[in-house]
């Protein structure tokens, strides 16, 4: 199997993933892509692929590491190519609001960077209304005392792109992914899937 990166694919190479947030965000790095849904888990995706049902698919670093099978790999999208979704990547525990012995546990093993960059990805998210279906994508970064959150939103059929990006102190994380789908909401006129 010939590994080339997203570049090196040709025009209307058939691209597999299963996030519209990641077909649009393909498009927008080449536009002569076509890309088809892909089920599946990762050996019958990467069987699909070899089957040529595909020219490429997209995946998960972290599933494709974990598994072992980095020998597949192509290319590692950074995450200005293709902004994950709100929380990508964070284990969350989840408990009874009134479980004090519980929550008073989880408090100790809480990491507050990572609480706080998915506060202001997840807030984004809240304030479009969105789920699982939005093509949207948000992600946080501390630097400090500083907080930096750039997001994009899609619309629905995937022909128009609406970003931004903003800062703020770490305590204002909330307010900071408020402000920034408030704004994608704005710029957006309500274009998106909700």
């Amino acid at each position: 199997m010939t590994k080339k990166k997203l570049t090196e694919l040709k025009t209307n190479a058939v691209i597999g993933t299963s996030s519209f947030r990641r077909e649009f965000q393909i498009k927008c790095i080449r536009a002569d892509i076509n890309c088809k849904l892909i089920r599946g888990n990762v050996d019958t995706r990467i069987r699909k692929l070899k089957d040529k049902l595909y020219d490429a698919i997209v995946l998960s670093y972290a599933g494709i590491k974990s598994l072992k099978m980095n020998d597949y790999i192509s290319e590692i999208f950074s995450v200005e190519d293709l902004i994950p979704s709100a929380g990508q990547g964070t284990i969350s525990l989840q408990c009874r609001e009134d479980d004090n012995e519980i929550i008073s546990i989880l408090k100790k093993i809480n990491h507050d960077n990572t609480h706080q960059r998915v506060t202001a990805e997840r807030n984004v998210l809240k304030v479009l209304e969105g789920d699982c279906e939005t093509a949207v994508g948000a992600h946080a970064r501390i630097d400090g005392n500083k907080i930096t959150l750039e997001a994009e939103l899609f619309s629905l059929d995937g022909s128009k792109r609406f970003y931004e990006k903003k800062s703020s102190e770490i305590i204002n994380a909330e307010s900071l992914g408020k402000e920034v789908g408030k704004i994608l909401k704005s710029k957006s006129k309500n274009t998106y899937k909700r």
